[in-house]
């Protein structure tokens, strides 16, 4: 596990989850992989938190490799389950998550289909854009592109800390991409131009390593070249 910030730590275990420890408890943002939620756990443990410590998960949208282990955290916690109103009837089990972007390279393909399915889980709230419910300082802010309903989290603490999931990676630079899971599309770009709008120092991805700062402006010189 690997310390962000203050606060902060990201779990990565094949794809990268977030654990945000405050006076409220703890939030998870993602689950990482199916079958993989021990490294959560763990590295709750790592930090003086049990799992009673988690009030709350949020899931930034309904692929396998970022809702793995919603259900069984869930259960070993009772925390509060949060995705947004269109991909959550993926959490639950309920509907088909779209064909990740990745699958455009058939390289890719047969990787993709060793991720075991996820397990459905009850999501208690639908929130698309927002403050989270239970969480004082954490904001949902509608990102689609990445899939339809993806959303990001903007957390107010640490001269502010986005949480983009899947719509954009960093580069070894420390500057923004699309990454090789994403399509060009307008609204895609337009998710982009949205995160550029907002103030944060620090920026954490599910498939890179994070902006540890002037995060935004990373953001803005990329939009600023589309």
């Amino acid at each position: 596990m690997e310390q962000i910030a203050a606060g902060i730590h990201q779990v990565s275990k094949g794809v990268n989850a977030f654990i945000i420890d405050g006076d409220e408890g703890v939030v998870l943002i993602d689950t990482g992989l199916p079958r993989r939620h021990g490294a959560i756990i763990d590295g709750i443990g790592s930090i003086g938190r049990t799992p009673d410590d988690i009030r709350v998960i949020v899931i930034t949208h309904g692929h396998a490799d970022h809702t793995g282990g919603a259900a069984a955290l869930k259960r070993a916690s009772g925390a509060s389950l949060i995705a947004s109103e269109i991909d959550a009837p993926i959490v639950r089990g309920d509907r088909t998550a779209s064909a990740p972007p990745i699958l455009d390279f058939p390289i890719l393909r047969g990787l993709v289909r060793l991720v075991p399915e996820a397990e459905g889980s009850v999501v208690d709230d639908a929130v698309t854009q927002g403050p989270v419910p239970g969480v004082s300082d954490l904001t949902v802010v509608a990102t689609p592109g990445h899939t339809e309903g993806h959303i990001s989290l903007l957390l107010d603490r640490n001269g502010g800390v986005l949480f983009a999931g899947d719509s954009a990676l960093a580069t070894r630079g420390g500057g923004i991409q699309r990454g090789f899971m994403n399509r060009k599309t307008a609204t895609f770009d337009s998710s982009l131009r949205t995160m550029a709008g907002l103030d944060f120092e620090i920026a954490c991805f599910g498939h890179s390593s994070a902006i540890t700062g002037g995060a935004a402006g990373a953001f803005r010189a990329f939009v600023g070249s589309i």
